[in-house]
């Protein structure tokens, strides 16, 4: 009987120590069976953080001034004399942060007009306006509404500066008459032509001739096409 018991006891020690190395095999970096090499997988792998994108590079020219509304709007009184706004255009194929900068000339005094946050999409546009759509003669959304903006009838110039105060574009001479735009009847805002040219030549600007956008669209309403190509030569 005591023979017995301990042939028992061997052979459960057998088995709990065959049951081990099995599990230890599955268990372990790299366990051994007959004919196969079993490799323990890594439940949580170290994570490759991604890289962050590298800033498009911006030359000048890349953004444009690319049309003026100093004229304002025929709506009555102060509210018409300040419907004015500003429209950028993105010549390149990328989009662009336009974060920290700034337009000289843009606002009373010798100021800047700063633009806090935005960004221009590819071939696309951005509108700057000192109203919203609901109060002035434009029908579009600007992408930035600021009462800072104010744009000279005379003696005007804008100077588009990136967020390292470098300058990408200039608009209008500083001297006399606006290179383009008419203050109506009808009004007319100043269109930059395609390709934009150097901005300071009255070559490379022109009057509206189109209403996209804009509230009306007859012969006697205001000209211009805010968020849009501009118009025809």
């Amino acid at each position: 009987m005591k023979k017995i018991i301990f042939l028992g006891l061997l052979t459960l020690m057998g088995i709990g120590f065959l049951s081990y190395k099995t599990t230890m095999s599955l268990f372990s970096n790299t366990g051994q069976s007959t004919n196969n090499t079993f490799t323990a997988s890594e439940l949580f792998p170290t994570a490759t953080p991604s890289a962050s994108p590298t800033p498009v590079p911006v030359n000048p020219g890349d953004i444009v001034i690319n049309e003026i509304n100093w004229v304002g709007s025929d709506l009555t009184g102060q509210t018409g004399q300040d419907d004015e706004w500003l429209e950028l255009r993105n010549t390149t194929s990328n989009s662009i942060n336009l974060a920290g900068w700034k337009i000289t000339g843009a606002v009373i005094g010798d100021g800047d007009l700063n633009i806090s946050s935005g960004i221009i999409p590819a071939n696309g546009f951005f509108l700057i306006s000192n109203f919203n759509e609901t109060t002035s003669r434009i029908n579009i959304a600007p992408d930035l509404v600021t009462t800072a903006i104010q744009l000279d009838n005379a003696n005007a110039q804008y100077i588009l500066k990136d967020s390292g105060n470098n300058i990408i574009d200039t608009a209008d001479d500083d001297s006399g008459v606006a290179l383009a735009g008419t203050n109506g009847p009808p009004k007319r805002s100043m269109e930059r032509k395609t390709p934009a040219g150097d901005g300071t030549q009255g070559a490379n600007w022109q009057n509206s001739n189109a209403h996209t956008n804009m509230d009306g669209s007859g012969s006697t309403d205001e000209f211009g096409t805010p968020k849009d190509v501009n118009s025809s030569p």
